[in-house]
């Protein structure tokens, strides 16, 4: 017990510090089989559900059970439009000190964020070109749901991350993705790398135009610098 009471007292001092900018929220590997989940499919039909399971091939969804009126019931990820699954308990507690900023005080009218703010992560179907010779329609979690008018941020399944630091098993410094699929507009996402970063500054902050250097640009930054714009460019 004196452990996990540390453990959680080191989480929390260091969310003033080490997550002060955090404003993108943090990839979820595992979803609560207690809570509902909220599900609309391609042709606009509103599932309530229970999670249950999700099958992945080669990183990306491809379709998702789970129980509807006690009744076990499986979705391919192409039929979904977009959903809403509650973390874990677990998963909540390793990402306790993520987004917890104004960005969830802001409204979305895309976006559902009274479930964002009770901890759903946020899963859209967008085109997404996946290499220079595959594009397809993928289903991935968006991690800007609060600043995403202008530009999508959505987890990018194959990235690497950064070191990061723990304590008693939790996550409590570093650990940012090293890439990320970045949708601009109507057009398809495309993956951005952090080593490549400088390369689409003019790309993804082109709406309302780029204010200083590609050099002035820090991928350490890239949630902040994306929020400050977005609001810029809303204004």
């Amino acid at each position: 017990m004196k452990q996990i009471l540390f453990s959680l007292l080191i989480l929390f001092t260091c969310s003033f510090s080490s997550f002060a900018q955090q404003y993108f929220s943090s990839p979820v590997e595992s979803f609560s089989k207690k809570k509902p989940a909220y599900i609309t499919m391609q042709d606009g039909k509103e599932v309530e559900c229970k999670f249950k399971s999700m099958k992945r091939s080669k990183g990306l969804i491809k379709e998702i059970t789970v129980w509807v009126n006690e009744k076990k019931t499986t979705f391919a990820a192409t039929d979904i439009k977009e959903m809403y699954l509650p973390q874990s308990g677990l998963d909540k507690l390793n990402k306790a000190v993520d987004f917890i900023n104004d960005a969830t005080q802001w409204d979305s009218e895309d976006i559902n964020m009274d479930h964002i703010k009770d901890g759903y992560s946020y899963f859209i179907q967008s085109p997404t070109q996946l290499s220079k010779k595959k594009k397809g329609d993928v289903l991935m979690q968006l991690l800007n749901p609060a600043f995403a008018s202008k530009v999508m941020v959505f987890h990018d399944p194959f990235a690497s991350e950064s070191a990061s630091a723990n304590v008693g098993g939790i996550k409590v410094a570093g650990g940012n993705d090293k890439s990320y699929f970045v949708k601009v507009g109507n057009a398809a996402a495309f993956k951005v790398r952090k080593k490549d970063y400088s390369d689409y500054i003019n790309t993804i902050f082109a709406d309302c135009g780029v204010s200083g250097s590609a050099k002035t640009y820090k991928w350490s930054n890239f949630a902040e610098e994306l929020m400050n714009y977005t609001k810029e460019c809303n204004n």
